[in-house]
């Protein structure tokens, strides 16, 4: 017999929309949006994180990206360019034997080759202390502004609709999806640039060979010269290893990321059937290292570059080659440009050893908005220059950058454009001009002019 006290028979009439207040809306949860609201929360701010993924990190963890480049200087001698909230990253996935630090003869510099289950952990509990609110799942529908300030953005979930009012926003969302929203000019280039459909493999043995690059060189020498008889588009496609979990991130397709809900995935399909492939290629060509591996995910199609913002102030590529030092730089970076404008392949421009380049506070404020701010890959910048500073390292730098020039400007700045930078660049001075060491066990291993 049914107990009817056991259940309640309802039915749907208008929802209800909750509208939460906020000092501070960060929409976008990857490496940017995590490290703003982090620090925006462990200034006493009231932050809420939107996401439309149902998870922290964004690219980092949802795709899952699996190497965070950028953070170090070019050169045999690297130190670390952004230690702010990067050093808590480092130790954490360190303290888990969830990291593998790969110097890289390509890029002349070290490349973080991480756990993806390990780092979207380390971000929940950031992200928890500092007492950040989340809503995951959060697609936007509409943004309400008056003027040049942002008011309201509207929200749909799968439990319902929901509000943000907040005094700040910040557009880490990548695609500049809240300034697209609010009807803020925003960028694009007018020609295509492709993503890539990730493939993180496990299982993979190590043991045969004396350091774990040597796996890498013999898998990317395979792609490289078996790679059209398998299927693959993509020529020069890159591994990381990752030996402590016996993993290797697949960096070896390309796809098209249109922005538009149909053509996005109809792209995705053949990115994955070759990302398989690729897979079947090193089981098959290199049984030694992947006879016995399996695919582990092959998560989100990942995005290299679609729509920025309209700032203060354009980088260009010749501010990245001259190295410009901007009076109100906030970030600095070392990364080549890797603009990735064909389906076989991309343009890969290293620099010098000790070059260094910058993006100024400028182009993360948009020119049209008093309360908004963006940081990582939707900042105003060409796409030859975005290339270069969208990658991890970057995108910690100008996360904290951000939140402290939202931060300045709560204490009762009328305008963003009003922050002085260098009230910004004094608190984040340690990613202007430290020259950490990182780590020590990476230093005692041959240079990169030796590993060539």
């Amino acid at each position: 017999m049914t107990n009817t006290s056991h259940f309640a028979v309802i039915r749907r009439d208008m929802p209800d929309r909750p509208t939460l207040q906020a000092d501070v809306c960060v929409v976008g949860a990857g490496m940017s949006g995590v490290t703003c609201a982090t620090l925006l929360g462990r200034h006493g701010r009231t932050v809420v994180l939107v996401d439309a993924c149902p998870w922290v990190g964004g690219q980092a963890v949802g795709v899952p990206i699996g190497t965070i480049g950028g953070l170090f200087s070019c050169g045999p001698d690297s130190y670390l360019l952004t230690t702010i909230f990067a050093t808590e990253l480092l130790e954490e996935l360190d303290q888990r034997d969830a990291v593998f630090y790969q110097r890289s003869r390509r890029a002349r510099t070290v490349n973080v080759v991480y756990d993806d289950v390990e780092l979207m952990r380390i971000f929940e509990r950031k992200l928890r202390h500092a007492g950040v609110r989340m809503i995951l799942g959060g697609v936007l529908a509409a943004v309400e502004r008056e003027g040049r300030l942002i008011r309201k953005v509207r929200l749909e979930t799968r439990f319902g609709p929901c509000d943000v009012e907040a005094r700040a926003f910040v557009d880490t969302s990548g695609d500049a999806a809240l300034t697209w929203l609010a009807g803020l000019s925003c960028r694009t280039a007018i020609f295509p640039i492709f993503g890539t459909q990730i493939v993180i493999v496990e299982g993979v043995n190590y043991d045969h060979v004396r350091e774990p690059h040597e796996v890498q060189w013999e898998a990317e020498r395979l792609l490289n010269e078996r790679g059209r008889d398998y299927g693959l588009t993509r020529e020069k496609g890159v591994i990381f290893p990752l030996p402590s979990r016996k993993m290797a991130v697949l960096n070896v397709t390309h796809l098209a990321t249109p922005l538009d809900p149909v053509a996005f995935w109809e792209a995705a399909a053949p990115a994955r059937d070759e990302g398989e492939q690729a897979f079947q290629l090193l089981a098959k060509e290199y049984p030694a290292a992947f006879g016995q591996a399996r695919i582990r995910s092959m998560g989100h199609p990942g995005i290299r570059q679609t729509r920025s913002i309209v700032g203060r102030y354009m980088l260009t590529a010749e501010d990245v080659v001259a190295g410009t030092r901007f009076e109100d730089a906030v970030a600095r970076v070392a990364w080549p440009i890797e603009l990735h404008d064909t389906a076989s392949g991309y343009r890969w421009e290293p620099f010098p050893d000790g070059h260094v380049h910058y993006v100024p506070l400028r182009s993360l404020i948009h020119n049209e908005a008093d309360n908004l701010i963006a940081a990582g890959r939707c900042v105003d910048a060409d796409p030859y220059a975005l290339s270069s500073i969208r990658v991890m390292g970057p995108c910690i730098a100008m996360g904290a950058a951000a939140a402290e020039a939202v931060d300045l400007f709560l204490n009762g700045i009328p305008s963003l454009h009003e922050v002085p930078p260098t009230a910004v660049q004094e608190r984040v001075r340690p990613n202007l001009e430290g020259q950490m060491e990182w780590p020590t066990e990476v230093a005692t291993r041959p240079r990169a002019s030796e590993l060539a």
